[in-house]
């Protein structure tokens, strides 16, 4: 008989782009080897699993919610956490007591985060933790940069949304900055938030082909993040045909056909930038290519669902415990109470009480 696998992540039946692609490849990878089950991450109910069931998710801060409530049954054969990770404390310290009640930590980030781990205030995390790329449909993000601008007249592109919860982490700050030092005419933004200075879109839905004309008048996506764990529109820009121009800190790195900015340094930034405006349109279109195939052997949903199954159907590893001194636990608790993420905030005990009141209404009908 086939065991159930619990899964705590958003998903949906008629999106399939981020974030509910995860959730949704998640289902896709395992719903032919087990039963699937489906939950809110803001529910409180709490999961009664069968012997060997599987729970496979992303936590909620509030220790009344569904990851944190059914994580301690003794009836699992495996707890796999599955979240964003970079080195914020104030992004992820709520998890400081959950990881060690796990299995397995997926990481879903980069490799610069990850390759970190080790040498910072997360290093214990190590043990439990696997890299995790995210993968794109590049039917849902075609190529439609077929030409570049003429050098000295390229253009950049913000595309993002930068909120409390993530602690702010795309610092469009600096990238005001960087413009406004540079050449704000030559900038954009999509997203939540307008800059001095700068076009701005406001929201739009980038997978509707009316919107491809705005994309097309782009060369490079730029994003100077500073605490970002891999932002899925590197990936869409990158299948766009757009040259990724990004900090490290955007968890990508080391990637020969990206160019990197310094968030340190005003300065060499914008020598970066100048270099980009003289490349040559086939050194140009060399990098676009290298990334088109990057995103075909690399960033693929296939890649993702077969490391989720392999991590669900193998022997489950025998990892020594996580145990914590006093001074990371204080650590951990300052962080976590001084997060935008603190449970006991009040725009966080809304975000509970509406989910689950809606739930409440959507089951009885």
């Amino acid at each position: 008989m086939k065991k159930t696998v619990h899964i705590i992540y958003p998903f949906s039946k008629i999106i399939d782009t981020n974030p509910w692609s995860i959730g949704n490849n998640i289902i896709r990878a395992l719903k032919k080897n087990f039963k699937i089950k489906t939950y809110l991450w803001t529910s409180i109910e709490k999961i009664s699993p069968n012997i060997g069931d599987i729970l496979i998710g992303h936590a909620n801060s509030n220790p009344y919610t569904i990851f944190r409530r059914s994580v301690g049954s003794t009836l699992w054969s495996k707890r796999i956490l599955l979240q964003p990770y970079n080195e914020d404390k104030h992004q992820i310290s709520y998890l400081y007591d959950l990881i060690p009640k796990c299995d397995y930590f997926l990481t879903l980030c980069g490799e610069y985060w990850f390759d970190r781990i080790e040498n910072s205030k997360f290093k214990k995390w190590k043990k439990k933790a696997i890299r995790i790329d995210l993968g794109i449909n590049p039917l849902d993000y075609p190529l439609i940069k077929k030409k570049f601008n003429s050098k000295g007249k390229r253009k950049f592109l913000y595309i993002g949304n930068d909120y409390a919860y993530n602690n702010y982490a795309k610092n469009i700050s600096f990238l005001e900055k960087l413009a406004n030092f540079y050449n704000s005419i030559l900038f954009s933004t999509i997203g939540n938030k307008a800059l001095k200075n700068i076009n701005h879109y406001g929201w739009l839905n980038l997978t509707d082909t009316k919107n491809f004309n705005i994309l097309r008048k782009y060369d490079f996506l730029i994003q100077t993040s500073k605490h970002d764990a891999n932002p899925s529109t590197i990936l869409e820009a990158m299948s766009w045909g757009l040259i990724p121009v990004i900090s490290k800190e955007c968890g990508y790195y080391n990637v020969s056909t990206f160019k990197y900015i310094e968030i340190n340094s005003i300065n060499r930034s914008i020598n970066t930038l100048k270099k980009l405006q003289n490349l040559t349109d086939n050194e140009l279109i060399k990098l676009q290519k290298k990334n088109l195939s990057l995103i075909k052997k690399k960033y693929n949903w296939e890649i993702f669902r077969k490391k989720i199954l392999n991590i669900c159907l193998r022997d489950k590893d025998e990892f020594n415990q996580i145990y914590y001194t006093k001074k990371e636990v204080d650590f951990f608790e300052n962080a976590k109470k001084n997060s935008p993420n603190y449970y006991l905030k009040f725009n966080m005990i809304i975000m509970i009480i509406k989910a689950n009141i809606s739930q409440m209404i959507k089951n009885l009908f």
